[in-house]
Formats: structure tokens, sequence, C-alpha cells
């Protein structure tokens, strides 16, 4: 299936576009950091305006701003979560979000799964859980351990960003990809500015882009070409959103293996088995 290597392509670059900021972010201001690969994110599409379709409904400019504020409100929120508690209890509950997709896909898109493809998602919802875990003795911790009102504001950024997937699907119904990515790091790139005069970061993204110019440059180029394949895996008429996002998890393999070398992780050997698990999900759904 076509959008099968599409997002597993998409989910590579988003890995490795999570490894580079988590290398940057060692010594340097999550904010900064947004403000540099959002607008970088949007200038190197610029050399490509002939290719952009101008001639969208003020509807789908709409639901991209939406969708826009959606993924970035959910990403704030869940940047907040971050500065509170711990990344080991929060990350794992990132993995639910595939069900909060499946649900809205059902609602609004209608889409059915299978009991085979149900099966295959939830291997890879499980190996996603279990991979993200400080430590696989303690299953239940990041439940348990996170005050009510962080706990709130995960459920919130979940919500979030199921609804962008599939307000991505409705509106490249009548637009192509590329267009579509335009306008989405376009509005992404307009907050970024409004942020950087707001808040008179000039200074403090100089000197982040002097100390880390190319990581922020590989992080910029990661997201766009991570979005772009997402884009267009989302686009393809056979596919259905609310298995694109699940097999998209697939991409907390290459950060183990890559991510689990660079910042010498432990526990590779339980993270490992939950890497066999999250494959045998997606050969359940292949099949």
């Amino acid at each position: 299936m076509i959008w099968i290597a599409a997002i597993l392509a998409s989910g590579f670059f988003f890995s490795l576009n999570h490894i580079i900021r988590k290398k940057i972010l060692e010594d340097a201001n999550v904010l900064d950091m947004m403000i540099f690969t959002g607008s970088f994110g949007f200038i190197v599409l610029i050399p490509f305006i002939k290719y952009i379709d101008f001639d969208i409904s003020f509807k789908n400019l709409f639901l991209i701003m939406l969708n826009t504020a959606f993924a970035y409100t959910g990403s704030y929120t869940l940047n907040t979560v971050y500065r509170k508690c711990e990344i080991s209890s929060v990350s794992p509950m990132l993995n639910i979000n595939p069900l909060f997709v499946i649900f809205l896909s059902y609602i609004t898109l209608g889409e059915v799964l299978s009991g085979m493809q149900i099966f295959g998602v939830l291997l890879i919802l499980t190996g996603g859980y279990i991979i993200t875990l400080e430590d696989i003795r303690y299953f239940f911790r990041p439940f348990t351990s996170i005050p009510r009102k962080y706990f709130l504001a995960i459920l919130a950024t979940l919500v979030l960003w199921a609804f962008c997937p599939v307000l991505n699907r409705i509106v490249l119904l009548e637009i192509d990809t590329f267009s579509y990515l335009f306008f989405f790091t376009m509005f992404i790139c307009i907050i970024q500015l409004v942020i950087l005069v707001s808040f008179s970061r000039y200074k403090y993204v100089g000197v982040i882009i002097k100390k880390n110019w190319l990581l922020l440059i590989m992080a910029g180029l990661c997201w766009v070409i991570s979005d772009l394949l997402h884009l267009y895996a989302i686009a393809i008429p056979t596919a259905m959103v609310s298995l694109i996002i699940p097999v998209k998890r697939i991409s907390n393999l290459i950060t183990v293996i890559i991510g689990g070398t660079l910042f010498k992780e432990k526990n590779l050997v339980s993270k490992s088995i939950a890497c066999s698990i999250m494959i045998a999900g997606l050969f359940a759904i292949a099949l």
C-alpha cells in the first residue's frame, strides 16, 4: 500500500526531527527553538510558490487556520505539562491519541475498521506505550503519578490533535497536498513572528541560531518533509485516517534505535520487545 510507505517515511523524518530537537534542547529554550524552526519551514517553501494553488475557498482556508490553531495550541499545552511533570510519565500517554482519531474518523468520515485492523492498531499502541515507559515494572505509573490538572491538560492536547488529521482529510479532498502545506506553514510562521515580537525574543533566538544553526535547519527540513509525506498519505483516497495515525507511531521504533544509541538510554531490551510488538501490529494492518 502506497499510503503505508508514505506514512512510514513521514514517521522516519518525524523521529529525526524529534531526536534533533532533543539535542538542541539540551541547552536551549523550547519557545526560541520553535520560533526558528516554525519560521524556517515556511521560508523553505517560498521558492516553490509558483506551484501553489491560491484559488482556495474561504471554507478550506478557515479549516487550515483552525487545524493550525489546534496543532499549535496542543503543542503549547503539552510543553507546559512537560515543564511541570516527568517526560517518562507524559510520553506514554500520547499513545492514546490514535484512539481519539479512530473515534472522530468514525463519526465524521464514516471509517470502520475490521477486526484484524483493530488488532493491529492495539498492538502498535501497546508497543508504543511500553517503548516510552521509563521502566516497564511501573506500567500504570503515567496514569497515577500526574496531578489531575496536568492529566486533563494532556487529554485536551490529545483531543485537539485528534481533530487535525480529520480536518486534513476534509480539506485535502479539494486542494493539493503542497498547497495545503504552504498555507499551514505560513500560518505557523505568522504565529511564531507574533510571539517573537510580543515577547521580544530577538536576542535569545539570535543566540540559539549562533550555537545550533545547522541542527535548527535540519530540524526545520525534517519537519517540512515529514508533514508533506503525512499529508500525501492522508490525501490518498484508499487510505484511512484511523489507520494512518496509529501506523505513524512506528516512528517510536526509529527514535529508540537512533535516539537510544545517541543518548545512551536504558532498558533497551524491553524497548526492543515493544518494537517487535509494533512491527507485528503493522503486518496485521497490512494484511
